[in-house]
Formats: C-alpha cells, structure tokens, sequence
C-alpha cells in the first residue's frame, strides 16, 4: 500500500513537471493604446501547439513566439490557446482598447493638446464622429449641417432607412450622407429649409445646434427662463431652446469672464464634439468602452499579421562571365501566410546591374515562374554585365497591409 501510494505520488511529479508553461511579455492585460499596429510577444515551455485567436502561430526552437496584433477601434479581444505533449490545453485571454485620435488634437498649443480632446477621442473612438481624408479632425472649421446630421444619427443609434428615392433636392439618395439626413429628419431632430433643400453643406450656428440638442434629447422645453446670456434677451425668438440646452447641461457660454453664448456665430467641429458628449448615448457608450469586463468575444477578435518571412532568395546561376549575355533567373520563396494578410508585391531591386529599383516578380507561371500559386516568386532576366565584382540584388516582399521583409543575394561577374 505504501509503495503504491509513493508510485502514484511520483507519477503525480511527472505529470506536473511536464506541463506547459507560457508567458506573455506583452501587451498587458487591459492595454489601451491609440497604434493601430502592437506586437504580442511570449515564450513558452514544453509547448505542443499554440493558436492565437484560433490562428496557427510559430514557435521557435527557444520556445519565443510573436504576431502583430491589429486592433480595430474600440474593444479588442485576443485569445492564446496554448497545448502540451499530453493533450492538456488552457487559454489566456486578453483585453484591449484601441482608442482613436487625430494628428491635430495631438498637436501642442502653448504646451498643451487640444482643449476638447477628450471628447473628441471618446466620440471618434467608437465611429460617432470622423475626420477629414487626410486623417486630421480640423477642430477649427464650421461644422456643416450633413456632418452633425450624420455624427447624430450615429451618437442617438438611429436605425438608418433603406432609400428609395432622393432625400432632398441637395441630398441624391446615393450620397452617403443620405440615409443619416434622413433618419434625423424622421426623428424630427432637423428638418429642411423649404422641403425642398437640406444645405448639406451650409454651417450650423450655435443657435441652431442648441435647438437640436433639445430635440435629440427630448428634454423637453423649460417653462421659465432665467436669463443668463447676455447676447440672448428671453424675449428674442429661439432663446427657449438655448435655455433649455443651458439648464439641461448640453451647452455653456464661450466667455468664462462673460455671460456670452455667441449665437450666430458657426458651432465648430470642436464644440460639435463637446456637445454630442453630453448626450446620454455618448456618456454610456464611453463607460462601456471602459469597461474591461464585459463586450469582448469572438466577434471582437483583432487580426494578426507578421511581415512576410523570405525563406529563400537566389540567382541562377550565381556566376556569369563579363560581357556575355545571360539569362538570370531569380527566385524569392515566400513562407506561407496561413490566416495573416497576402502578399502584394514582391520587386526585387537591380539598380547594381544598371536596372530599375523595383523590377516586379512572378507567381502566375510567367516571367520564368514555373508553377504559378506556389510561393515562389520569379523573374527572368537576359542580361550583361559591363564590370566584374559582386553585384548586390535586394528582394522586398510587402503584403496587402504595406508590412515588407528585405534578403539580399550576390551576383558575381567573372571575367
């Protein structure tokens, strides 16, 4: 009995000793960051298998591993399922906040960042509001009507019509703006000029948008008005919707030295997205995104992508006489991509033989390829050379999401 008890006991040992073990460097757990791209780094021990996010990942001969991790906006969820000699599996899990921002909210001002970056952030962050192509927000410029029609829709979570016809005579159903226009104007939150115009690209004042703060929030209109601005009498027309926004928190003044609210002037985009946040939705929305406990799952994975692994580059033949014309066959053999992105290009660079910088390669069975598909990219080249040396021929393999890998070989001329 009591060598039975010992054999189990040191079986027990065995088994222990043979677990795998992991260690992720990094990222860290509840990372928020605002880079599109961050690597996930790790080392294990005694491991068999290893996915990540169901995705089949290297592991090298000292047990390292790595991936690039590419995080969408908002909420992303990496799982690493890891496997031992035995079978046993376990998983550790990570949460991660991709938060999005603009190039000139970032930018310092007096040594400081934009005054309404925070609310910017947390309203870009989760698609409320966006930027200009060129990827910078102008917090400066007027924001036209078709923009704060579009930012609340999406901030009130509007369920977008199907459109069978133009919305406005300014407003042709195939705009993109369109079904965002009109599902505000059904919310009865804007309206047109005449039934006829929208002005989808007229500025908004901030009369204007103090009206429609109102009406998307449904505060309902206050009875008596304590005037507060001294730019807007109580008796002009429209001053009940700029102290309803007042009295309910959606608006303030421009002055912090006096009572002005600055009516007609163009609300800017800055203070477009300073407004939106104080809606309910927005408020919730950001919390939510906080929230490291719940939203993360399958739906939320992010991709994975490495730079593209050269497994071999070479010149045949490797030698050639001066002055003779030869034919040159050069050949990059591409490591499989699995789920990561494809590969876009693959340009090898022979300006050391007197030729273009990016000379493009084959996989389509032509050019001196000779099985197309088959990660073996190719270019046939009939050359002469005019000196002897070694000549350098530099490889460089992009995939669909601009990651490159660069190998060099040598070709030597010979007299």
């Amino acid at each position: 009995m009591k060598k039975r008890l010992l054999y189990g006991l040191f079986f027990l040992l065995l088994i222990t000793a043979a677990r795998a073990e992991i260690y992720l460097s990094e990222p860290k757990d509840k990372t928020q960051t605002f880079e599109e791209y961050i690597m996930l780094k790790g080392r294990g021990e005694r491991l068999a298998n290893l996915r990540i996010n169901r995705q089949k990942i290297k592991i090298n001969a000292d047990g390292t591993f790595g991936c690039g991790l590419v995080l969408h906006p908002g909420k992303n969820f990496v799982e690493v399922w890891t496997q031992d000699q035995s079978g046993k599996s376990f998983t550790q899990k990570l949460h991660l906040l991709r938060k999005v921002t603009f190039p000139d909210i970032e930018a310092l001002y007096e040594n400081k960042r934009h005054w309404a970056r925070n609310q910017i952030i947390w309203l870009a962050t989760p698609g409320f509001i966006e930027g200009y192509p060129d990827g910078s927000y102008y917090p400066g410029y007027p924001i036209t009507r078709g923009e704060l029609a579009t930012w609340v829709a999406r901030v009130k979570k509007i369920k977008l019509p199907h459109l069978a016809q133009d919305v406005f005579f300014d407003v042709p159903k195939e705009h993109w703006r369109a079904a965002y226009i009109k599902a505000v104007v059904n919310a009865g939150y804007m309206q047109g000029y005449d039934g006829q115009s929208f002005g989808i690209d007229d500025p908004v004042s901030r009369r204007e948008a103090a009206e429609i703060a109102v009406l998307s929030e449904g505060k309902g209109v206050i009875e008596k008005i304590r005037p507060l601005f001294v730019d807007v009498p109580k008796e002009e027309r429209g001053a009940i919707p700029i102290y309803t926004a007042r009295e309910r928190g959606l608006v303030i003044g421009v002055s912090k030295a006096i009572s002005v609210f600055d009516p007609n002037r163009a609300l800017t985009r800055a203070e477009a997205a300073v407004l939106l946040s104080r809606f309910q939705n927005s408020y919730l929305t950001s919390q939510w995104l906080l929230n490291f406990g719940e939203g993360f799952s399958e739906s939320n994975y992010c991709s994975l992508n490495n730079p593209p692994e050269i497994l071999s580059f070479k010149a045949e033949p490797a030698m050639v006489k001066l002055g003779v014309q030869t034919d040159l066959l050069l050949e990059a053999k591409i490591g499989s991509r699995g789920g990561l992105f494809p590969i876009s290009k693959v340009k090898v660079d022979l300006t050391s033989m007197g030729g273009v910088p990016d000379a493009e390669m084959y996989n389509d069975g032509s050019h001196g390829d000779k099985i197309k598909g088959d990660s073996i990219y190719s270019l046939l080249l009939n050359l002469s050379s005019d000196a002897t040396g070694e000549k350098k021929l530099t490889v460089t393999v992009i995939d669909r999401l601009g990651w490159e890998s660069k190998q060099s070989t040598k070709l030597l001329i010979l007299k």
